[in-house]
């Protein structure tokens, strides 16, 4: 394993995101672990704690926020969440030289981290960019289609400026971890040497995420997700009207992404009054309360670049159904433990609803197997595999 150095040769690991919150959050949670079985861990982000890595939190201030409420105050600026988007990263980015030391290691999130790059790359630091989506091109071009094809006007969180750090961190990195065999094929199609990208799958928490048994004779299909474009939740609904499947629920858990997101959700909701959204931490509230009363999950993404609520229904013994264009469609045996449709596939996913909503036993041999699927992503070997990339890219 990797042995211990002075204070200031620290493995650096960088995140814009508040741990536990969101999905980015989750994975900075899980980093927050791996962090603290190094020595010499450093985590910096907006918001961590831990046992024995160093956590440095970084405040959004000075002229960036200044600038970023004033959007977010502004009727014709608010909806550009690109804006908002490059704005916080660019802040986040520019106060991360003024802690990271001179790391042995440096691990930045995709987007969040091209200065900091450009100045460790001077000092020849090995650097390990994590991409937590497919390639940002891909990212970009897939939902500027989508938005083509449902009309939406207001524009993706992706800035054209985006992109050019993104490449830039590309061409930087002596490492891209990426979090999924999706991932990694979006950068390869990108022109990205295959042996300059390892993959290492995110952790589901284990001890939390556990098997539960439904409760009631509800067919309650369950989805974690943002309402937006890019999460597919459009086509979920779609599906989900057009089934019409007796005692059956909808239950979705998350927020609207955008205006057009919640006007096409009340269009659905009006209609359909066995259509619930409501919010829940899913992280921390009692899964009973979640994934527990749920028959299926679905998760129909058109891009992403993990879905690490797919992984946790597996563990509470749900079947799962997502798409190709999901990274943890890899967890997927079809048939076994769910199935794996194309992205948009009303009809397919009609049908896989109504084959598990009149075939309780398979459903129940499908969720029964579910969690042997995702037994080997425990926080404890996650925190190995990231160890063992360090140990590569070093050595490399």
């Amino acid at each position: 394993m990797l042995e211990s150095h002075a204070e200031s040769s620290c493995f650096c690991y960088a995140a814009n995101a508040v741990a536990g919150k969101g999905g980015q959050g989750e994975f900075l949670r899980q980093m927050v672990y791996a962090l603290d079985q190094l020595p010499h861990g450093r985590i910096l982000s907006r918001g961590a704690s831990a046992s024995r890595a160093e956590c440095v939190d970084l405040p959004f201030d000075g002229w960036e926020r200044l600038c970023f409420q004033t959007i977010g105050r502004t009727p014709l600026l608010r909806r550009r969440g690109d804006l908002l988007t490059l704005i916080n990263d660019i802040q986040f980015d520019s106060q991360l030289p003024l802690h990271v030391g001179k790391p042995r290691l440096f691990d930045g999130v995709m987007g969040q981290c091209c200065q900091t790059f450009e100045m460790l790359s001077r000092h020849a630091t090995p650097l390990v960019l994590t991409a937590l989506n497919t390639h940002i091109d891909n990212v970009a071009d897939v939902l500027a289609d989508e938005r083509r094809r449902l009309r939406v006007s207001q524009p993706s969180y992706i800035h054209t400026r985006m992109r050019e750090r993104v490449r830039r961190e590309v061409e930087l990195a002596s490492c891209i971890r990426a979090i999924s065999q999706l991932v990694k094929q979006s950068f390869i199609e990108r022109g990205v040497a295959p042996d300059k990208i390892e993959v290492v799958l995110p952790a589901v928490d284990l001890d939390h995420f556990r098997p539960v048994m439904q409760r009631d004779e509800v067919f309650r299909v369950l989805a974690v997700l943002t309402i937006d474009p890019r999460k597919g939740a459009y086509y979920l609904l779609q599906a989900f009207e057009k089934a019409a499947i007796p005692n059956s629920e909808l239950v979705i858990i998350g927020s609207t992404g955008d205006r057009w997101s919640r006007r096409m959700l009340q269009q659905f909701t009006a209609r359909m009054t066995n259509i619930h959204v409501r919010s829940a931490n899913v992280l921390e509230d009692p899964i009973a309360d979640t994934y527990g009363p749920a028959s299926v999950f679905v998760h129909p993404a058109v891009e992403d670049g993990f879905a690490l609520a797919v992984g946790q229904a597996l563990a509470c013994g749900k079947p799962v159904i997502t798409t190709h264009q999901t990274g943890a469609s890899e967890l997927i045996e079809e048939g076994q433990n769910g199935y794996v449709l194309e992205c948009r596939d009303v009809d397919g996913l009609v049908d896989r609803l109504r084959l598990l909503a009149r075939d309780e036993s398979l459903t129940r041999r499908l969720g029964a197997a579910a969690p042997q699927s995702v037994a080997h992503l425990s926080y404890s070997s996650f925190a190995r595999n990231v160890a063992c990339l360090y140990e590569r890219v070093l050595a490399g």
